[in-house]
């Protein structure tokens, strides 16, 4: 008997001394006599003990509040852990003191995406605890289905458990709206031409998506809606294929990429830091478009040469963002610059500011269909720009979706030239073997790329219209028996051709340099008697397979 008093003493004397030292690190509450006692008594209650979040699907979040009290005297320090099996996204943990009002303990469920095959469904899942007026993130792929998860919170007198459920599903419970794009940019054309592009709807949802879209001001649309800005740019390719991120079209003319940038959705996107994109335009400010991502980091930006700002590309998930860059500067050329960080960057594109954005007439703009039933397809909805009624300048107006699963806004721009703007054509690169086929009509020559299996890797440059002042046919020669295509503007080669086939002429190329033009370089290798050609004076890496450079084959966009 005596022997067990003892021992319980000496645990008390133990348990006294631990108490003192936890309550020296307690601010804001003063050290009496009985305090270290009170900690040893107190008692964490919580309320509710488990919460069920309900069916959860893509896109879907849910929310809730578990209550924190201590029952006992003191204000005991607690600290809580996220749910086992989760990844920490920084080294974040809740903590704090609690007394007798209850504080909440906040939590946040976010059903990013599936993941996975069909057979194999997953879900990315990210969870935010708050409390205190701190925040912990934590990120789980787990399947779908029901699951069940346990949050324990830790202090002194002991440990207690909270739960939450959630059952998740493929598809989100209500009818969930998503459209992309979200803004168009139709590019530069000449009064009276009439252009059409595609927005693609989906239905995030089980049940049936109704939706009806059209221009502020039409039948079933509101009378009016904000007018644009700025003209926006579109970095995007007009067909998104895997692989390296290639200048095309108009955008050609002010863009530069340095460094490796993948193509993601048809937008650049570069990851390390020897990626960067200079962008010329002419205006009075800048903003961009971009996403941020959980492989985002910070990068720099800069205008005309000089430090602007370093932007933040992280998110927990994947979410488009927008920044100012800068406003309110000389109204003339410029010089944007992204120079990236160690993270990932993917880049929409840009609105330009200080030029004044019109609106067309009544009727310039065309939906259709324009009103439908969605469930699980994709629904390609056809705008179409009709500039018989447009004088020269530019043009931004609102294609609307009213939906019973959310409402979607896509913004619309357009520039109108005059007739003596010189036109451009596109030139495409297909390559079979070692034979590069460079054409700006590969409509009419689709048979031949079938039949002699040619791969499209990309607009390689631009040649002028036709007629342009200044400019020359440039004319194309093949080899069947090198297989090999010769290009030049001269029409007899500039060199003997022996077993070359005239082809015709693809364009017109600058033999001097004209206004916004560059040099297009030619490279030949000797083994195989084959010829490429680039704006890129490295060549684009095509010394490593035997190509030496071969002179200026002319000028071009």
């Amino acid at each position: 008997m005596a022997r067990r008093f003892f021992t319980a003493f000496i645990l008390l004397l133990l348990g006294l001394s631990a108490v003192t030292a936890f309550g020296q690190n307690v601010p804001g509450v003063p050290l009496i006599p009985g305090d270290e006692l009170d900690s040893l008594s107190s008692v964490l209650a919580v309320n509710p003990r488990e919460i069920d979040l309900g069916a959860l699907g893509p896109g879907e979040e849910a929310k809730g509040t578990f209550y924190l009290k201590n029952v006992g005297p003191g204000y005991p320090e607690w600290f809580a852990e996220g749910p086992k099996g989760w990844k920490l996204s920084e080294s974040q943990n809740l903590s704090g003191l609690i007394g007798q009002t209850p504080e909440p303990l906040r939590i946040h469920l976010v059903y990013v995406r599936e993941v996975g095959t069909s057979k194999n469904r997953s879900c990315s899942l990210i969870l935010r605890l708050e409390a205190g007026g701190d925040a912990a993130t934590l990120r789980r792929e787990v399947p779908v289905g029901d699951l069940r998860e346990e949050i324990r919170v830790n202090y002194y007198g002991g440990t207690i458990s909270v739960f939450f459920n959630v059952r998740l599903v493929e598809m989100a419970s209500v009818p969930l709206l998503e459209v992309e794009p979200l803004r168009m940019d139709f590019g530069t054309i000449r009064p009276g031409e009439l252009i059409t592009k595609k927005i693609l709807l989906k239905n995030r949802g089980r049940e049936s998506l109704k939706w009806k879209a059209g221009v502020a001001g039409t039948r079933g649309m509101p009378a009016t809606a904000p007018p644009p800005v700025g003209r926006y740019v579109s970095f995007r390719h007009e067909t998104a294929v895997t692989g390296p991120y290639t200048l095309t079209g108009q955008i050609r003319e002010d863009l530069e990429l340095a460094g490796t940038w993948a193509e993601e959705g048809g937008y650049p996107s570069g990851q390390g830091e020897q990626n960067t994109l200079r962008y010329r335009f002419t205006g009075t400010g800048i903003r961009l478009y971009f996403w941020k991502s959980p492989d985002g980091a910070p990068f720099s930006v800069f205008l005309d040469e000089q430090f602007t700002d370093v932007i933040d590309g992280f998110s927990e998930r994947r979410e488009r963002a927008e920044v100012l860059i800068a406003d309110a500067q000389p109204d003339g050329p410029h010089l944007f610059t992204i120079v990236n960080g160690g993270g990932k960057v993917t880049l929409e594109g840009v609105q330009l500011l200080g030029k004044p954005i019109q609106r067309g007439p009544r009727g310039w703009i065309s939906v259709f269909p324009d009103s439908g039933f969605t469930t699980r397809e994709t629904d390609y909805i056809n705008v179409a720009l009709n500039t018989r009624q447009l004088a020269p300048g530019i043009y931004g107006d609102h294609v609307l979706f009213l939906t019973n699963g959310g409402e979607a806004d896509v913004e619309v721009f357009l520039e109108v030239v005059a007739e003596t703007t010189p036109r451009f054509l596109d030139v495409h690169r297909y390559l079979a073997g070692s034979d590069y086929l460079y054409t700006t009509n590969p409509q009419a020559e689709a048979t031949r790329i079938h039949v002699k299996g040619y791969r499209h890797t990309g607009i390689a440059f631009r040649l002028f219209a036709p007629g342009t002042p200044g400019t020359t046919d440039f004319f194309r020669w093949f080899n069947p028996s090198k297989g090999d295509h010769f290009y030049s503007y001269d029409p007899k080669g500039g060199k003997p051709l022996p077993g070359y086939l005239f082809e015709g002429s693809i364009g017109n190329i600058g033999t001097s340099r004209l206004t916004g033009t560059r040099e297009l370089y030619r490279w030949f290798n000797p083994t195989i008697n084959g010829h490429f050609y680039t704006t890129e004076q490295g060549g684009e890496g095509i010394t490593k397979k035997g190509y030496r450079f071969d002179g200026i084959a002319g000028f071009v966009r």
